[in-house]
């Protein structure tokens, strides 16, 4: 017999609040089949809903569960359930997830499921129903000392920063289960010096700094990269907390600052009997980055961390100050072209740095590397010598070393020797200067340019040795000048437009000296199922005052497994209700056999006011 029609009933009892608890509690496949209760019990019925939903049930819910299943009346309490009031909280919260039909009937897709789940883990009801093992928690006396948390704190919001001017810089892309790509993280970890990028990526992603769109990983923390050190940190905060399992989160009610989060780790298994791999890999991989952001230390919660994990620090800009160093007052610039930085630093001064320097070790103090690399990603986002060196006077304590300001000089003399500029006639479209031949001889070689289509102007028949020399040091292309000047910035070349040219990928950013804001072209995948979801619950509700048609179904679906249902109905005022065995549904009439009268009665489905299934 199908549980359908009992958990159908339990779905048209719900409100908005619980039918939207119970959606985003169970996995619907396909959300857009789902138009009423019927649709909705059935997608909750398949068995991957519900594997996916008692691998995530506590013991004492499993064991509820379980008394339902061999029927509670005729056994001895359980020791995990002899209190009433336990007993019938673990009932609310299997009804909330849809695993109890209506008036807590059993339902026999959820018991085949359990029993298939408890003979794969090699338990049996019994051993469910016994409890788990006592758990051996650390006391107070085991606190350790985790003052030191700061520091990795510092260093994991100054990872986060990079990673998000990485994005900004180059979008990452995708792969199929929607990770970021390998080959991304490698060349990030390498150009930035960060050790498993990917779990920072993973922690900006849940915390809504980087959003993903059209294939890629975009950066979107603007806001984020303006506001303190405090403010950073709190939000990368609440967002680890969010990666842990919510079922291993309500295991550390208990826990206080300084106190092990391995033994809450090592009980979850016993609490949580039917729990999956994946699961297991969530809390290691969400454990790894409390104690990478310093909401544990060594295995120790902080006094943070705790915060964090109470709501206590939910709301940035609003919490206490966390006790990280002031902001350091300025960097030294070493003669070997290193950059020590004594700490943390101001919000604008940290992107000053950023648009001139690449970290190699970042920390409370970090070291960062000026080079003719990074000077030429700076020319190249349209600073020029003066500006470049104004920077550095508004930064450096010590001034700026000579060998620096020689690599400005020869960096300053090298931009802009290429000019593009628009050259409108029957032929050509684009007109690009040399200041050096070679310089030209390298671009009409370069694959990476073949696209652009250059030519070397037509010869022209002269004495002047003038005009043979421009000649010489001109390219010209039938594609415009702005997707040109793209073009060669892209290669690393060092081109800047004729006035008021700016590169065609880049053109509203540099004419207003910002970022546009990073928005989604497309939904990414989150928004695309809460979207869903929210339709989906639409429906439902919609359907609740669809009466006639709901009632056909659920007749149909009764016919169908000979299911036995309590029907009530009001003729010409009179209520009556019947036990009945429906056999077939035409004409708007069901036929039905009344096994209690021994007769067959046919109802008209317009007086049909309630129906319920019976065991």
């Amino acid at each position: 017999m199908s549980g359908t029609l009992a958990l159908s009933s339990l779905i048209a009892s719900l409100d908005r609040a619980g039918l939207e608890s119970l959606v985003r509690s169970r996995r619907v496949a396909v959300p857009t089949s789902v138009h009423d209760s019927l649709d909705l019990a059935s997608e909750l019925l398949k068995p991957e809903s519900i594997s996916q939903a008692l691998t995530l049930l506590p013991r004492v819910q499993l064991a509820r569960l379980a008394r339902a299943r061999e029927g509670a009346a005729s056994r001895e309490p359980s020791p995990i359930l002899t209190d009433g009031a336990a007993d019938a909280a673990a009932g609310n919260l299997l009804r909330a997830r849809g695993l109890l039909g209506a008036g807590d009937a059993e339902l026999p897709e959820v018991t085949a499921a359990l029993d298939a789940l408890l003979a794969a883990r090699g338990l049996t009801v019994d051993t469910l129903l016994a409890g788990a093992p006592a758990d051996a928690h650390g006391t107070d006396a085991d606190a350790a000392d985790t003052s030191s948390w700061f520091a990795a704190a510092l260093a994991a919001t100054g990872q986060a920063a990079w990673l998000l001017r990485e994005l900004e810089r180059t979008p990452a892309k995708l792969n199929r289960n929607g990770d970021v790509a390998s080959a991304w993280l490698r060349t990030a970890e390498d150009r930035l010096a960060i050790p498993h990028a990917g779990e920072l990526i993973v922690l900006l992603r849940e915390a809504g700094l980087a959003h993903a769109s059209d294939g890629l990983c975009l950066s979107a923390g603007g806001d984020w990269l303006a506001a303190s050190h405090d403010d950073r940190w709190i939000a990368l905060a609440r967002a680890a907390v969010e990666l842990m399992p919510g079922e291993l989160r309500g295991l550390l009610v208990g826990a206080t600052a300084g106190s092990p989060l391995a033994p809450h780790v090592a009980e979850f298994p016993a609490q949580f009997p039917l729990a999956t791999e994946p699961t297991f890999a969530a809390i290691d991989r969400a454990a790894a980055l409390w104690e990478r952001i310093g909401l544990t230390v060594a295995g120790h919660f902080s006094d943070v961390g705790i915060a964090a994990l109470r709501g206590a620090l939910a709301v940035p800009g609003q919490a206490p100050l966390l006790g990280f160093p002031d902001p350091a007052p300025g960097i030294y610039i070493q003669p070997d072209l290193s950059v020590v930085v004594p700490g943390p630093l101001g919000a604008a001064d940290e992107a000053a740095l950023a648009a001139i320097a690449l970290p190699e070790q970042l920390g409370v103090a970090s070291t960062l590397r000026i080079s003719e690399g990074t000077l030429s990603e700076a020319f190249h986002r349209g600073l020029d010598g003066a500006a470049i060196r104004k920077l550095i006077d508004g930064l450096a304590l010590t001034g700026i070393p000579q060998p620096v300001d020689y690599l400005i000089t020869a960096l300053s003399e090298r931009a802009g020797s290429i000019v593009v500029s628009p050259y409108l006639n029957e032929q050509w479209r684009t007109r690009v200067e040399f200041a050096r031949p070679e310089l030209r001889s390298t671009v009409l070689v370069d694959r990476r340019l073949a696209h652009l289509q250059l030519h070397e102007p037509d010869p022209q028949p002269t004495d002047s040795f003038e005009a043979l020399t421009t000649d010489a040091a001109v390219l010209y292309s039938r594609l415009r000048a702005d997707h040109v000047l793209a073009a060669l910035l892209d290669a690393r070349y060092p081109a800047r437009g004729a006035d008021g040219l700016v590169a065609a990928s880049e053109g509203r950013e540099r004419a207003t000296g910002a970022r546009m804001p990073a928005q989604a072209t497309t939904p990414d995948a989150s928004e695309r199922r809460a979207s869903a979801t929210e339709a989906l619950v639409e429906r439902v509700l919609e359907s609740a005052s669809d009466g006639p048609t709901d009632t056909s179904r659920l007749i149909t679906l009764a016919i169908r497994d000979r299911t036995r249902l309590e029907v009530s109905v009001e003729i010409r005022g009179e209520a009556r209700t019947f036990a009945i065995v429906p056999v077939s549904l035409a004409g708007g009439r069901m036929r039905a056999l009344d096994e209690t009268a021994g007769v067959e009665r046919t109802l008209p489905l317009e007086a049909i006011t309630a129906i319920t299934q019976l065991p």
